[in-house]
């Protein structure tokens, strides 16, 4: 387990500094083609853990609800996301992981309810959802490696039709 949530952590760190080059208006953009942007897929996966270990396993979630719902899966974003928002999902990504930890050698999910995933594969307990949010994690940072992309592509588009609209 320590080392699944070691991968986590780099893979949030990565998430981390894949933003911090972007405005917090690049990480709002949802660009053509997509449903979501940058700062909703961070904080989907910040959700997400909480709801596969901490919801599964009829445990009280460590963060309020209405921050898990509000990117649990099937959402979209439906407002601006501020700094402040996107800031607490930062601190709340790495100070959950050490929470969750702590949680498991403490011995307190022994009432997980089993899911199936949407890939098929069936959690039965809180380490079979530690080991699928660490890959749904990393899922979620390649869509925003290719959310950066094409944010990054049709910011460098605008400029240039500003520049030959400006001649």
């Amino acid at each position: 387990m320590e080392f699944l949530l070691d991968i986590a952590k780099h893979t949030r760190l990565n998430f981390i500094n894949l933003m911090d080059g972007l405005t917090i208006e690049q990480l709002n953009v949802i660009p053509q083609g997509f449903n979501n942007n940058i700062a909703w897929n961070f904080n989907h996966i910040v959700a997400a853990q909480q709801i596969l270990c901490y919801v599964r396993g009829h445990v009280d979630t460590r963060i309020p609800l209405d921050k898990i719902t509000k990117y649990q899966r099937g959402t979209s974003p439906d407002e601006f996301i501020s700094e402040e928002e996107l800031a607490y999902y930062k601190e709340q990504a790495f100070t959950l992981l050490e929470t969750l930890k702590a949680d498991v050698d403490a011995g307190i999910f022994n009432n997980y309810e089993a899911v199936t995933t949407m890939f098929g594969v069936t959690l039965n307990n809180v380490n079979d959802a530690i080991a699928y949010f660490v890959t749904h994690d990393n899922l979620h940072f390649g869509y925003a490696l290719s959310l950066r992309r094409a944010v990054l592509a049709e910011a460098e588009q605008l400029e240039s039709q500003n520049t030959i609209n400006n001649n």
